[in-house]
């Protein structure tokens, strides 16, 4: 049974929330942290 994980890409202008997002979603086995960037440019 393959697992079916859930990439993400963290997009903030805060770097604290992107450091708290990272923090919170990269508990989960579930989940793939791809990368942040601070704005959509």
């Amino acid at each position: 049974m393959s697992k079916n994980i859930i990439k993400v890409l963290i997009v903030d202008d805060s770097a604290f929330v992107r450091k708290v997002l990272i923090h919170m979603l990269s508990k989960s086995p579930f989940i793939e942290v791809l990368g942040t960037a601070r704005d959509g440019e």
